[in-house]
């Protein structure tokens, strides 16, 4: 199971596979983006086209795939406002 581990808690980590659906994988898209997209737009190629969006299991820490898992780029964390 590919999990990335958090920077903002200890033992904290994103799952970016495992369940199919993955309850801790979103899309992200804008607002742009989406009116490109063709009115009738399969799940697959909106998945294909979003970028991937995962929580932190402990704290709800949020690490975003800005360009997909095909590049080598890791990715960027964002913390939660406590």
């Amino acid at each position: 199971m590919a999990k990335y581990g958090c920077p903002f808690c200890e033992g904290g980590y994103a799952h970016t596979s495992g369940l199919i659906p993955n309850p801790n994988e979103y899309l992200v898209t804008s607002a742009v983006q989406w009116d490109a997209m063709p009115e009738m737009l399969s799940p697959d190629d909106l998945y294909a086209q979003a970028a991937k969006m995962y929580r932190c299991v402990n704290c709800d820490a949020i690490a975003i795939f800005w360009r997909g898992f095909e590049s080598d780029e890791m990715p960027q964390w964002y913390r939660p406002y406590s």
